[in-house]
């Protein structure tokens, strides 16, 4: 798929049966700085496009074309070529995503959470749940590892803080969109939210909300062993670690 030189808008491009490229987006030099509780908001972000219906019909068929055997692709691409003509039920359902996109704020982050994470029945460590991994620690006593911990959890609840007052520098994109502000939302999220099981489906679980409040305890894992949960009240920023 060949684009086009980027339009004034910088978002026009054009589609073939070929290689797809990115969008080139025009962005104005921006001077990013830490941002204090009494900054401005974050900056208005240009909102995800939704792709030209042909334009994802080609990369579907692109992706399936190394996965089954020539006789079955060629009957997908005639189901795709119905599917994407003029008038038909392609047509139909890209107007409902583009309704969807004028509406929402992103149109594809509510499919990508349930789909990615919330319907994945897999377990939550390694496939979906990050963990951080120290360098070893060599510990003179258990007062020494105890203070390694306090120290530890201490710098979480600051580093929470400025999540909480949206106090940490914008993101940025790196690469081809370098410079592009991105949404911090999932930023804020972090520490202030948790996974509720469902059946099916699990849900994502806000901080302050009728079924979680403020958190305000810390669990510690070690050994195979679980304790807490232990409030943080006397951890709290401003009143000593």
């Amino acid at each position: 798929m060949r684009a086009e030189e980027p339009s004034n808008s910088g978002m026009d491009r054009q589609q073939s049966w070929g290689v797809t490229k990115m969008p080139i987006l025009e962005k104005a030099p921006q001077k990013m700085e830490a941002k204090t509780p009494s900054s401005e908001e974050e900056p208005v972000l240009p909102k995800l496009p939704v792709p030209p219906l042909q334009q994802t019909l080609a990369t579907y068929l692109r992706c399936m074309h190394h996965l089954v055997p020539e006789e079955r692709f060629r009957r997908s691409q005639a189901i795709v070529q119905r599917f994407g003509a003029p008038g038909g039920l392609g047509e139909t359902l890209q107007q409902k995503l583009l309704d969807r996109q004028e509406k929402t704020a992103n149109w594809v982050s509510e499919y990508w959470l349930n789909d990615m994470y919330l319907n994945n029945r897999l377990a939550l460590p390694v496939n979906s749940s990050p963990a951080v991994i120290f360098p070893r620690q060599h510990f003179q006593d258990t007062n020494d590892q105890l203070r390694f911990a306090a120290n530890l959890i201490s710098g979480v609840l600051q580093y929470k803080s400025l999540l909480d007052s949206h106090s940490i520098p914008t993101d940025c994109a790196k690469g081809q969109l370098s410079g592009q502000p991105l949404c911090m939302k999932q930023y804020y999220g972090l520490f202030s939210s948790y996974r509720l099981p469902g059946h099916t489906q699990d849900t994502l679980v806000a901080q302050k909300s009728s079924v979680m409040p403020e958190p305000e305890h810390v669990i510690v894992a070690c050994g195979n062993q679980v304790s807490g949960p232990s409030p943080l009240q006397p951890l709290r920023l401003g009143q000593g670690a």
